[in-house]
């Protein structure tokens, strides 16, 4: 039977907010970005030797009878891995939600590049191991490592594809196999794009099974339920899927044996979903904050600078991370109320409470100025769970583009919008859009009572602090 999927959010995050989460990544997660599954790859070596790939449910049977025929010469698999992987493809939405969580075990089946290209986009320093060798020796700085235990494209001769590949495995590599088996004891794993046919990680698993009894870290599978319209129609159709379907559950059950519990989902997009929500949770505590004040509006100065300076103190206060670019007028008094706050109580959290992150070249110009902000913003948001808009115009703009950008930037990455409406300008037009869309903002949650409170100048400051903090915990379900 398969596990509630809140019940997996709720341990997984638990375990990744303790530093005790891991993923595991399967081909699954490459294929919607063009690469090919295992079927595919092999349908050209199956009929070179004259089998159906579509009539055969052991591939990896495939590869070693491709092997056989040809006295053991891998250079047309190596051809054919080389033709399939090692080529451009553009970065899904999934890989880039994974380069940014803060998860620093990472394990794949996968041959191709696109993890290590995600990571190198988010600016993750990430330490391969591919064979046994690499173990001895660790990249410094590294914010995460990242296990390929079937290989790399950047040697093909070298990837795990046939039963001689699979049985030769733990005499090859027995440090990476005793590190897998580490993990699984010591960390709650999140299996995406796997099928649970590689019997390389069957036998690892059963193994791990034989040596722990019941004392299993669990470990969470997120599977596409099978569904009627996957068959033909007519009677055939329908016994082959209720065939196949009762073949599901009793996978799913069999996975429990080794603590392994299964999370079926309707479409492949809910694993989107999945490591959006598994990042906006953890990143709930930090906050950003956008906003400029060339001029300050019906509110006036004194009261603006007073509502910036009482948010930042409450941030801190509340435990809170505050991450500002240091926006005129607005950025720079959050963060002196948030100083002030730590300077009184817990002076050596400065560092941890408060990320300031000024933007770069003020002085440049052009398309080169926009792509450096707009790649510093995402940086700064993608890190945070919420982000408060505060007044934003400019000397140039009654609305300030820079932080209308940072809304939608917000709104691309899935953060929760806070914006203070009662103060004006960018952040009035973003209430605006808010109010008409609360449902998508705010996961279904009402709201609305709080959205009026911080959209209304004429409530007091305390009254629209006391309403952001409502909407961060009703939302995040904070207590």
């Amino acid at each position: 039977m398969a596990v509630d999927r809140n019940q997996m959010l709720h341990d997984f995050i638990t375990a990744a907010q303790n530093g005790d989460a891991a993923l595991f990544i399967g081909a699954g997660l490459s294929m919607p970005a063009g690469f090919v599954n295992w079927k595919e790859l092999l349908r050209d070596l199956a009929e070179e030797i004259g089998l159906d790939v579509d009539r055969e449910p052991d591939l990896v049977t495939v590869a070693q009878y491709h092997l056989n025929r040809h006295s053991q010469d891998r250079s047309r698999l190596n051809q054919i891995v080389r033709r399939e992987f090692d080529k451009a493809v553009k970065l899904t939405p999934n890989h880039q939600i994974i380069s940014r969580l803060p998860i620093q075990t990472v394990w794949t089946t996968n041959y191709d590049t696109l993890l290590e290209e995600a990571y190198k986009r988010a600016g993750r320093v990430v330490d391969i191991k591919l064979r046994d060798a690499d173990l001895s020796t660790s990249k410094p700085n590294c914010d995460l490592v990242l296990y390929k235990m079937h290989g790399d494209i950047s040697r093909p001769d070298e990837v795990v594809l046939s039963k001689d590949d699979y049985g030769r495995y733990a005499i090859k590599h027995p440090l990476l196999q005793q590190r897998l088996g580490g993990d699984l004891v010591s960390k709650t794993f999140l299996f995406l794009g796997f099928s649970f046919t590689d019997s390389h990680l069957e036998y690892v698993l059963g193994h791990l099974r034989s040596l722990l009894g019941n004392s299993k870290r669990p470990h969470f599978a997120v599977m596409r339920k099978l569904n009627r319209g996957d068959f033909p129609q007519g009677s055939k159709g329908k016994r082959a899927f209720e065939y196949e379907s009762n073949k599901q559950e009793l996978m799913i059950e069999d996975l429990r044996r080794y603590s392994i519990y299964g999370v079926l989902i309707d479409d492949y997009k809910e694993v989107t979903e999945i490591l959006a929500e598994v990042e906006r949770h953890f990143y709930w505590q930090n906050v950003f904050i956008s906003g400029s004040a060339n001029k300050f509006g019906a509110m006036g100065e004194a009261r603006i600078r007073e509502l910036c300076q009482s948010l930042g103190m409450r941030l801190v206060k509340e435990g809170f991370k505050l991450i500002s670019g240091f926006g005129l007028n607005i950025g720079d008094t959050v963060i002196l109320g948030a100083l002030s706050e730590l300077y009184e109580n817990n002076p050596s959290q400065i560092g941890r409470r408060l990320l300031l992150s000024p933007f770069p070249t003020r002085h440049s110009s052009g398309a080169n100025k926009e792509r450096l902000y707009n790649r510093r913003r995402e940086e700064m948001i993608s890190t945070c769970g919420a982000a408060i808009f505060i007044a934003g115009n400019s000397e140039e703009y009654e609305e300030a583009r820079g932080v209308l950008k940072e809304f939608e930037i917000a709104k691309s990455l899935k953060k929760i919008p806070i914006p203070i409406g009662a103060t004006g300008f960018a952040a009035r037009q973003i209430w605006n859009e808010v109010m008409r869309n609360q449902e998508k903002f705010y996961m279904g949650c009402n709201v609305a009572k709080q959205l009026r409170i911080i959209g209304d100048e004429k409530q007091s400051n305390a009254n629209i602090i006391e309403a952001i903090f409502s909407i961060i915990k009703t939302v995040t379900h904070l207590r």
